[in-house]
Formats: structure tokens, C-alpha cells, sequence
């Protein structure tokens, strides 16, 4: 008896031709022999150079600074660990669940269970900032659920997802042909992630900072650090490079044509909900040094101008022409950061980027 073409497609042919990211053939060898992607395997490469560990920073310290900081500041952090915890968490369940029917590209899977397996990282780095920082953890996560402004910042994204989750299960028990319209479904994905990373977790940052950049919650500032130089060095450029080689296929320049205008809406019902977002977080009388809504949503234009242009959709907003938070400059270059490791946590650093290639060689050394 065959083996099912959906385990492993013994009859592929396409292993020397080029061939799909998305809705070609079965996958049969895992191949790296024939690299038809570099761009998107340099990306699997990269995340894989920045791992790390939800446990390297020490949050003890922050416990204490949760009891005695503001109000303000208390209820702002809380709410902005909300969503970024449960964004991370429908990412890190989503991604590569989603996708999986649709992939038919080495190098594309490589990169979608890399960058599932590091959102469960950012996951689990909230919970345990979460287990550290409060002496009881279970009031928090209660607490944490009960903003629901914080639940329906994720509606625009989330529908996407939910469209592709049910097309792409449809597709895989074979409900639903391998047509335009599956194939619309699977590249809306991608541009809901760059909307979710480029968008909306570096607006959501940007508070995380505020606070940090007073000399607060420092192991949180590192960690979250950590999280955004994923988010935007490779998460979005991983987003951007999936979606640049899908419109050089005719069926991604269909897709673009035919998903215009809900690639339009999608972007700015996500910009529209960072500035409600704002508006509700420094809504009753709370405030923090350095950061106002004003400028937080100026951020959130400046940095959803990145997106437009790559889309071509045309805003409706006025954007920023310069950085409105040059703070941001610092904490989203993490080599401007030289603090002693006797200090605090270091988290600059890759793994895996020294590669050794003096085997066998012979160096004459005098002393």
C-alpha cells in the first residue's frame, strides 16, 4: 500500500524545477540540495543565530517595583502585558497549524516552525515575567483576561486566521479544491502577520520602553528586547520576503488584484484599532513619563507607514516623515546596548554564527 501523498509524496517531480511556496506539489525529501528560496531560508537561519531562553533574565527584582510603582504605571504595563500575551499566544498556536496544508517549500517550512517555536518562546517569556513578578500569579491572569479592550485589539488579525484555519483543514481532508480562492486565504496570512508584527507589536513595545527607559522593570526591558529584535528582524522581513516571491507568481498577482481592497481594509482597521487602543489606555487619568497617546499613535502611524508602502495601499492618515520616539532607536538596536554582564542579564548575542573551517589544516606557528 502507497504511502498517503500528504505524509510523503513519493511521485514529486519538482525537486529541480522551481516550484511553489504555497499549493504546489506534496512534499516528499526535505531539500536542501535544491534551494529555490535563499531569502526565506537565510530567515530560518537568522531566527535559528537568535535563540535564547525565557528563563536567562532574573524578574524577581520586579515583584518589588510592581508594589511600589504608580498607579499609572502599574495598570499601563499591565494592560500592555495583556495583549502582547495573548498575541504571542494565538501566534505561537496559529502560524505553523495554519499554514501546514498550504506549504509546499522546504525552505518556507523550515522558516514557519522556527518562528512558531520562537513565538512559543515569547509566550512562554510573558508568563514566566507573569509566575516571577507577583506573588500571586492567578490574580494576574485573571486580571489579564478581563481587559477586554485588550481581547478585541486582535479581532482585525485573528478573522484572518480563522478564515485560514478553516480553509486550510477543508483543503487538507480534500472538502475544498486547490483553486484561486484557497490560495487567497493562505496568502491573506501573511499580510495579517506583517499588519500583526510590523503594526502592532511595535506600537505595543514602544509602552513596554517608556516604562523601562525610567530605569523600571529592567529584566522585563531586556526580555522584551529580546522579543522585539525577533519581531522585527525577522518576523516582518520573513512576512515581507513570503509576500514579494508570491507576487512574482501569477497566482500571488491574482491574489494582490483580487484581495485589494480587503488588504486595504485589513491595514487600516488594525491602524484605526492601535489608536483607539491608545486612547483607551491613557484614558482615565493615566499617565506615564515621556509618552502620551498623541505620540504613542504618532508611533503607531510612523511605523504602519513601512507597511503601506510595501502593500502600496494609500492611508488615509497623515504620517509622521521622522521618528516620533528616537528612545525606540535605542531599544530596537540591541548592539546599543553595552551593559556589563555584572550588571545585568546580557541578552546581545547570536548563537551558531562562528562556524569552524580549519579541519585538517596545518598552521606553522613560530614562538
Amino acid at each position: 500500500m502507497p504511502i498517503d501523498k500528504n505524509v510523503f509524496n513519493t511521485e514529486k517531480t519538482d525537486y529541480e524545477k522551481p516550484k511553489l511556496l504555497l499549493g504546489g506539489q506534496e512534499s516528499g525529501l526535505f531539500d536542501t540540495i535544491n534551494k529555490h528560496y535563499p531569502d526565506i531560508w537565510k530567515m530560518y537561519k537568522t531566527q535559528k543565530s537568535l535563540d535564547w531562553d525565557e528563563n536567562e533574565f532574573d524578574y524577581s527584582s520586579c515583584n518589588v517595583e510592581f508594589k511600589t510603582c504608580s498607579e499609572s504605571v502599574y495598570e499601563i504595563m499591565i494592560k500592555t502585558l495583556a495583549w502582547q500575551w495573548e498575541a504571542d499566544s494565538v501566534a505561537s498556536r496559529s502560524i505553523a497549524p495554519v499554514m501546514a496544508p498550504f506549504i509546499t517549500s522546504s525552505e518556507l517550512w523550515a522558516a514557519i516552525q522556527r518562528i512558531s517555536d520562537n513565538e512559543v518562546l515569547h509566550s512562554a517569556t510573558y508568563s514566566e515575567i507573569v509566575r516571577s513578578s507577583f506573588d500571586d500569579p492567578s490574580v494576574i491572569i485573571s486580571e489579564v483576561l478581563k481587559v477586554e479592550e485588550a481581547m478585541s485589539r486582535m479581532v482585525s488579525v485573528s478573522r484572518v486566521f480563522s478564515e485560514a484555519h478553516k480553509a486550510s483543514h477543508m483543503y487538507a481532508l480534500g472538502m475544498i479544491e486547490n483553486n484561486q480562492d484557497t490560495y487567497n486565504k493562505a496568502f491573506m496570512v501573511f499580510v495579517a502577520l506583517l499588519c500583526l508584527e510590523r503594526i502592532q507589536f511595535m506600537s505595543s513595545f514602544a509602552v513596554t520602553f517608556a516604562i523601562c527607559d525610567t530605569g523600571m522593570f529592567g529584566p522585563i526591558g531586556k526580555a522584551v528586547q529580546k522579543i522585539a529584535q525577533d519581531e522585527l528582524e525577522v518576523h516582518a522581513e520573513f512576512d515581507k520576503r513570503v509576500i514579494t516571491a508570491e507576487l512574482k507568481t501569477e497566482r500571488g498577482q491574482i491574489a494582490m488584484e483580487q484581495c485589494a481592497d480587503q488588504i486595504k481594509a485589513l491595514v487600516d482597521e488594525v491602524v484605526n484599532g492601535e489608536l483607539t487602543w491608545n486612547k483607551y489606555l491613557f484614558s482615565e487619568e493615566r499617565e506615564l513619563v515621556g509618552l502620551n497617546e498623541s505620540v504613542l499613535s504618532q508611533w503607531a502611524l510612523f511605523c504602519s507607514k513601512d507597511v503601506y508602502r510595501f502593500l502600496k495601499v494609500k492611508s488615509e492618515h497623515t504620517m509622521p516623515k521622522t521618528n516620533p520616539l528616537k528612545f525606540m532607536e535605542n531599544w530596537l538596536d540591541i548592539s546599543k546596548t553595552q551593559a556589563s554582564p555584572q550588571e545585568q542579564d546580557n541578552g546581545q548575542y547570536k548563537v551558531g554564527v562562528m562556524r569552524r573551517d580549519d579541519e585538517n589544516e596545518n598552521f606553522d606557528i613560530g614562538f
